[in-house]
């Protein structure tokens, strides 16, 4: 059996709302190659067997147990396309944007990786689609990043496909299927899961102190709560790391507290632009994985703190300090998290998440948060692909319904990659908000520059 914590991802799933991750990885070609360059990349990918979870698909006869493809196609699960002239950013986030909106085939392994090619500036990228279910943490740019190699002479690297993916306190073989250990652990989350959820409907039509732990107060409904469809946009901004540094530097603040302030003014911008921002402040939810703790869990467990933006409050200064305050509660609140119960408290949290996608329910389901924000430590040094330098990650998130946008930060050589996932028809123009979160960082550097924050 696929382990709980894993298989809701899979429970969750429809049509509208697929549960798959994805990543943008950006790369400039050695600047000498020879034409057939890239028929010699995929000719060596290809050639590479996958190893269990990637040769295996899921089986819901009995529960979710992964089984090994008899008849795996690799021409299926990696594909080589191009862009069409003349290769720009547009043309790639409309590629990736549509990639995106397209679900899993659910009887194959829950995975595609695409070459693409003809991105202008001597570049291509690399798109890669994996099931929520088979990777843990909070997105798929660790097992990406760990294909690549830290030297440009390098050459033959492995793909993913060929990279296991074994949870340190798992040893059980994966080539057949995937084994919860331990029935009393089963039995004790699904009974407390149970529980939180009789609640939900009763909490949610008559609110009090008692079921706030559940329902937190203070989340406005906004245009990111409403119904999404499967179609999605997809945005992207990448600063250097310096800047954000020096920020922090100059305003006593944190580079996490920095990149939520300059959410939060971004997201200010684009809804007041739209006459669509909420009178009080948008709650952003930072998804933790629980395994950074030292966990020995069984599955990916991702507990949610709500962080309020300060997306009401009109002075920049005042917004940023609202945003410290908020996130030094939220590291409170990390740290309160039990040691001896973990499972048990991320699934009794996440109940009224889960209980929000049921259909039916979810719309008597107040909203816990308005959208999703992380922030992804990545790697320090460039790193290559056959050569190729990496010049830019990007994460791309699921989608929840009730929840139309994710933003999403990773650290890369010296730079932070910020992706935008959006519910296509709920968020048009979502590079506008990539965009007002570069203007929102130069504001904050003038602002500095001009001695404000004396």
């Amino acid at each position: 059996m696929i382990k709980p914590l894993d298989a809701v991802w899979l429970m969750m799933e429809t049509d509208e709302t697929p549960m798959h991750m994805g990543v943008l990885a950006i790369f400039r070609k050695p600047q000498t190659t020879a034409s057939n360059y890239f028929a010699d990349l995929a000719r060596s990918m290809r050639s590479v067997p996958p190893v269990a979870p990637w040769n295996c698909r899921v089986s819901r006869r009995v529960g979710y147990r992964l089984i090994e493809e008899k008849n795996f196609d690799i021409d299926y699960h990696f594909r080589r396309s191009a862009l069409p002239e003349p290769g720009g950013e547009r043309e790639l986030g409309q590629m990736i944007s549509s990639l995106h909106s397209t679900a899993l085939d659910p009887h194959r392994p829950l995975w595609e990786v695409h070459l693409i090619e003809g991105l202008e500036r001597n570049r291509f990228a690399l798109y890669v689609k994996v099931h929520h279910a088979l990777v843990g943490g909070v997105n798929g740019i660790p097992p990406v990043l760990a294909t690549l190699s830290a030297s440009a002479r390098a050459r033959g690297a492995e793909p993913l496909w060929a990279q296991p993916i074994v949870n340190s306190d798992q040893q059980d073989d994966l080539t057949d299927t995937l084994q919860w250990p331990g029935l009393s652990t089963t039995v004790d989350s699904l009974t407390t899961m149970g529980r939180a959820a009789l609640g939900l409907l009763r909490g949610a039509i008559r609110p009090s102190e008692r079921n706030s732990f559940l329902f937190p107060r203070g989340t406005p409904r906004s245009t990111l709560n409403r119904h999404i469809t499967a179609q999605r946009r997809f945005a992207t901004q990448q600063f250097e790391q310096q800047r954000i540094e020096a920020l922090a530097d100059a305003t006593d603040s944190t580079v996490n507290e920095i990149l939520t302030y300059l959410c939060g003014s971004s997201l200010r911008r684009f809804f007041k632009e739209y006459n669509a921002l909420p009178d009080e402040s948008l709650v952003g939810v930072i998804p933790v994985s629980l395994q950074e703790r030292g966990q020995h869990l069984a599955g990916n467990a991702i507990a949610g703190l709500r962080v309020p933006l300060g997306t009401h409050i009109a002075d920049p200064l005042r917004r940023l300090q609202s945003v410290k305050t908020a996130l030094k509660e939220v590291r409170e609140d990390r740290a309160s998290l039990p040691e001896d119960s973990v499972t048990s408290y991320v699934m009794l949290r996440a109940a009224p998440l889960y209980a929000s996608q049921v259909a039916g329910v979810g719309q008597f389901v107040p909203p816990l948060y308005n959208l999703a924000i992380s922030n992804t430590l990545g790697e320090e040094r460039p790193l290559y692909l056959n050569g190729a330098r990496l010049e830019a990650v990007y994460p791309l998130s699921p989608l929840m319904q009730f929840t139309a946008l994710s933003i999403d930060c990773v650290s890369y050589a010296g730079t932070l990659n910020i992706g935008f996932t959006g519910a296509r028809e709920t968020l048009p123009h979502l590079q506008r908000m990539a965009v007002y979160l570069g203007k929102a960082l130069e504001d904050l550097e003038e602002l500095v520059a001009e001695g404000e924050l004396a």
